[in-house]
């Protein structure tokens, strides 16, 4: 799974590398935009029934399988029709009414999706994420050869839409034929309600959290425009640490609820140690790098851009040490509806969402650093309540989890103690970030080894493994 979680992340951030190249900032405004688009309808498509079918841990494509697809594939019709009606509304809405035809062709990509949400559930409840990889591999390689095909033949935005849709639609028939999906139409109310009565709430948490983390990207094109500079060197600035926090972070969210669930079948000793574990890691990775990040994204944007892009650079250092702490919301969220209370994660959500919000409106008029400065503010408070939530629900405490957070603490401060003197006296540049990098990952195990020898000792024993193998 991780493998092809990765080549996704991957392939997309190689793809919009290349388009950078081949498109102005304004067409990667665009871009930007598109992709928003299919974003939010993905969200909407996940009705909380596939995360259903993985709570209840069936087996096989059960009578309630069958509803679960039918629902979906009903309601993924719907939207599908929706989006095409509305996207004359959609693509005003980002101030790019000269494209709504490209606006449309999500359509397509609204059918796919809603048509693989059950088959891919079945396989994310049945652990069976080693045969998803070649699925992912497809979908990725395919994106990101079309796309690159298509721009060398003089496409624009339309060339990255067209990849995605076509790639969609080949990962929708691989996933059938792995799961072995016999698409058959049912549809019971008892079952139907049953089932959307939790899926409902982890419908909600999911388009409240979604809004948490993208509305930046509404709000920006909104009052910026879709296709303004601003907004392509905003959406530049979410793509590193979208590749590697969110892949990872993407990765863990994909298993942590399985896991949880296996977990609290065991006992409640082991969902705590379960929950401990995944602070402990997650956070031990975010912080580290999004500290990294932090610290050569200048580097980064000039030496894979250019100086044209250089208006992602600060955004870019904000939404990475952010990105750090989103690290906490991901290891505690999936317990919520693990133990079977998804309506936890729905209300937190509800709260922080309309502060976050409300920051964006009040600063985007001052441009999109300020915009991704409201993000870290915002996100450091929210996830210690998680953190206090999760707590009380399920027996764990402020000692225990400030002992899992140790290592990730030590491991920061290591970064930026002997990678920012670096950074501060010498002039960006490939070679530049190359050192930075090196000099982090050194200050990192250097903090482990001063601040938390338990750990560094067991990664030293991980390392030594993996190189033995």
């Amino acid at each position: 799974m991780l493998i092809g979680l990765l080549s996704l992340q991957i392939s997309g951030f190689g793809t919009f590398v290349a388009a950078g190249n081949f498109l102005t900032r304004e067409e990667v405004g665009l871009v930007g935009a598109l992709l928003t688009v299919v974003f939010w309808v993905d969200v909407l498509l996940d009705l909380g029934m596939g995360a259903s079918l993985i709570y209840e841990q069936e087996s096989g494509q059960s009578e309630r399988v069958r509803v679960a697809f039918t629902v979906n594939s009903v309601v993924a019709v719907i939207v599908s029709i929706v989006v095409f009606v509305t996207a004359p509304a959609i693509a005003g809405f980002f101030q790019a009414e000269s494209d709504v035809d490209l606006f449309r062709m999500v359509a397509l990509l609204v059918l796919a999706k809603g048509l693989n949400q059950v088959p891919g559930a079945l396989l994310r409840r049945d652990l069976r994420f080693k045969v998803a990889v070649f699925t992912d591999l497809t979908r990725s390689i395919g994106r990101f050869t079309l796309a690159i095909t298509l721009l060398s033949m003089g496409w624009k935005a339309e060339a990255l839409i067209v990849s995605v849709v076509v790639s969609e639609w080949a990962g929708v028939v691989l996933t059938w034929i792995f799961v072995r999906f016999r698409p058959r139409w049912k549809f019971d109310r008892l079952i139907a309600a049953d089932m959307l009565k939790f899926g409902a709430a982890v419908f909600g948490s999911r388009l409240v959290g979604m809004l948490w983390l993208n509305g930046d990207y509404l709000v920006i094109g909104n009052r910026l425009g879709g296709k303004s500079k601003a907004y392509g060197d905003y959406y530049t600035a979410f793509r590193l640490p979208e590749l590697v926090l969110g892949g990872v972070y993407n990765v863990f969210s994909g298993v942590s609820f399985p896991m949880y669930s296996a977990a609290r079948e065991l006992g409640p000793d082991k969902l705590r140690g379960a929950a401990y574990k995944s602070l402990k890691l997650l956070c031990l990775f975010g912080f580290t790098a999004g500290a990294g990040m932090a610290l050569i994204a200048r580097d980064f944007i000039l030496t894979v851009w250019d100086e044209g892009s250089s208006g992602a650079i600060r955004p870019m250092e904000l939404l990475c040490v952010a990105g750090a702490f989103v690290a906490v919301g991901y290891a505690s969220g999936d317990i919520f509806n693990a133990i079977g209370k998804p309506r936890i994660g729905l209300y937190l959500n509800l709260a922080g969402t309309p502060i976050l919000i409300g920051g964006f409106l009040a600063v985007v008029s001052h441009g999109i650093v300020a915009v991704a400065l409201v993000h870290l503010c915002v996100i450091v408070p929210y996830s210690v309540v998680r953190l206090e939530v999760a707590n009380r629900l399920i027996g764990t405490t402020w000692s225990g989890s400030l002992r899992a957070l140790r290592p990730a603490f030590c491991a920061a401060a290591g970064v930026v103690a002997l990678a920012l003197p670096f950074r501060l006296l010498v002039g960006s540049g490939f070679l530049t970030g190359l050192t930075i990098t090196a000099l982090g990952a050194v200050g990192a195990m250097a903090g482990l080894a001063i601040g938390d020898r338990a750990t560094f000792g067991e990664l030293h024993g991980l390392g030594r493994k993996a190189i033995g193998r």
